[in-house]
């Protein structure tokens, strides 16, 4: 499912059928290339970030989750939920430095988190090609 197809779904917590938030965007990790969290626009708790262990399903209307578990970035979630902040538009870099476009969106395997697809305007990459995540580009791995 795509990151645009995701983003505003609302985030309803499985054990009270309530809504706590809305999906904004996606905390990534580059090796292996996954989802490690949902970043919430809003949260109905404490916390703005929902991990990926902790979403149950992604449907077209919402997701659900163990929302029990929405916190914040802290320790090992800090460093990578600041850089992947807006992350579309972000430049694209292949790893020998060229300009590759800028990110339109990204599809993601809704079982596992694992980053399928990593598209630009005019190319589209596999998700294994993803080999960094910074604040100002996303690096792409690409054949010598």
């Amino acid at each position: 499912m795509l990151l645009s197809q995701i983003t505003d779904l609302p985030v309803m917590d499985t054990a009270e059928a309530l809504q706590v938030g809305v999906v904004g965007g996606l905390v990534l990790a580059a090796h292996p290339p996954r989802v490690l969290a949902l970043r919430l626009k809003k949260s109905g708790r404490s916390g703005s970030f929902l991990t990926w262990e902790n979403v149950q399903a992604i449907g077209h209307d919402a997701v659900m989750a163990h929302t029990h578990a929405l916190r914040d970035a802290d320790d090992d979630l800090a460093a990578p939920a600041a850089v992947c902040k807006d992350l579309m538009g972000r430049r694209i870099l292949t790893d020998q430095g060229v300009e590759a476009g800028t990110l339109q969106d990204i599809d993601i395997d809704t079982d596992t988190g694992a980053v399928l697809t990593v598209y630009s305007a005019n190319s589209r990459y596999p998700g294994t090609a993803l080999t960094g995540i910074g604040s100002y580009a996303l690096i792409i791995a690409t054949a010598s």
